[in-house]
């Protein structure tokens, strides 16, 4: 517990000075080119970062999966052969994505709203999708307990882009400009990470003879596992950039524009439920999941998120709209109703975070996948409904749908797999006591 405290701060002391510095971002934007056009610009950004998260493999799950708990037991070689696969896996998927996103765009842009003169500028932003697939170094510098190095990300990003937005705003430059400053920044973000994971490899003398390969060399079933959690990243998608993309077709760019400064206070208050799945995700991993250790630390670690976000949540709820109006602008103030709606998701975030990381350690993958692919269906399926009826309101409402349903059906599967752990803890106790 006390590791998983000590990432979740380092990660927080900078996803924390980050979400101050993306808020900056986000308003300056939104009061430069106001609705519709920072609805634009969120609409070329989610669909490149759609077409990476439905494409890449969330290689870093492989690194740890097979990774963690050799290194923590003093054998690196496991460790290296999950890294040469996960690489091999990056440089798969991220060519392939950006050729498939650069494929479509012509077909699909005209539905997500994004205009003709934007097709170029968002042809060119796909050629960033191979540099997103960054995996591999986030699950390097997990395993190793580097998260002083993840930290770094978010703030170097966040900064420089806001420096240079302050630049755009000061000098009233156009779309394309903010468009530029996003791409340029995400790169430095992504070769950021993928130095500091090369350096530590080096630092230990693991880099030699590292080489991409797509064959899972001693990772007993490492492409089912590395399938299933593409998939689950891919439904995962739905929530974020995909869910953006439906919206603007929808509804329209203007709308995008509002969601996203609605669903941005949002993140803010979930960041530090995000930042402890990902310190507590290791940490299960080294556990033998036939013990009770793991299941007492996910209930310890829920018990803490929960009482995190308590916090963050009264407090957008009494100034959500308030918050709007100072930060974005009276122009937002129509997300206030969507935000109050969508106040919903971090107490489902609460409860939620730990399970995928439960079921990955138990060895059942899919677990997460059967759950978010339902949820998934629920948004996805009441999506077209609810905003004809209600708008906004409505596409956070089908958001919110999809999110509890997937948490439910997460937790009875964690109920019945924990029951039958009880009872097979139960007959070797019995078996033991009898011989």
């Amino acid at each position: 517990m006390r590791s998983i405290l000590r990432n979740t701060s380092l990660l927080g002391l900078s996803k924390g000075t980050a979400a101050i510095a993306s808020l900056a971002v986000l308003a300056l934007a939104a009061r430069d080119l106001g609705p519709t056009g920072v609805g634009f610009l969120l609409l070329v950004h989610s669909y490149a970062m759609a077409a990476s998260s439905l494409t890449h493999f969330q290689s870093w799950q492989v690194i740890i999966r097979y990774g963690s708990r050799p290194l923590a037991e003093g054998d690196p070689e496991p460790f290296r052969r999950a890294v040469s696969f996960a690489l091999g896996l990056d440089l798969l998927t991220g060519i392939g994505g950006m050729l498939l996103a650069m494929a479509l765009l012509p077909l699909l842009a005209g539905w997500f709203g994004i205009p003709d003169n934007l097709r170029t500028p968002a042809l060119l932003y796909c050629l960033l999708i191979p540099t997103m697939a960054s995996g591999a170094a986030n699950g390097v510098l997990r395993s190793l307990d580097r998260f002083d190095l993840i930290a770094w990300q978010s703030p170097i990003d966040a900064w420089v882009r806001l420096a240079l937005v302050i630049g755009a705003y000061l000098l009233n430059l156009d779309l394309i400009a903010y468009l530029i400053i996003w791409a340029a920044t995400d790169l430095l973000g992504d070769i950021y990470l993928w130095s500091a994971a090369i350096q530590e490899l080096r630092r230990r003398g693991w880099l030699k003879g590292l080489r991409p390969t797509v064959r899972a060399r001693g990772l007993e079933g490492g492409w089912r596992f590395a399938f299933t959690v593409n998939l689950t990243a891919s439904v995962n998608s739905a929530w974020g950039p995909v869910a953006r993309l439906l919206v603007g077709g929808l509804l329209s760019p203007a709308a995008t524009g509002l969601y996203r400064v609605a669903t941005s206070l949002i993140d803010a208050v979930q960041s530090p439920i995000d930042l402890m799945a990902k310190a507590v995700h290791p940490e299960l991993m080294r556990h033998d999941p036939s013990s009770s250790r793991p299941w007492r630390l996910m209930l310890r670690t829920m018990a803490l998120g929960t009482m995190v976000a308590l916090l963050a949540w009264v407090l957008i709820g009494l100034f959500g709209e308030r918050l709007l109006a100072l930060v974005f602008g009276p122009e937002f103030t129509p997300a206030a109703p969507l935000l109050t709606v969508l106040l919903m998701l971090p107490v489902i975030a609460t409860l939620a975070f730990p399970l995928p990381a439960m079921f990955y350690s138990l060895g059942k993958p899919g677990g997460p996948l059967v759950a978010n692919i339902l949820g998934a269906m629920v948004f996805v399926g009441s999506l077209p409904a609810l905003t004809t009826a209600h708008g906004l309101v409505g596409a956070g409402a089908a958001l919110v749908l999809g999110r509890l349903c997937s948490f439910l059906v997460m937790s009875a599967q964690l109920a019945f797999l924990y029951r039958q752990h009880r009872s097979t803890k139960g007959g070797v106790e019995a078996t033991g006591h009898l011989g």
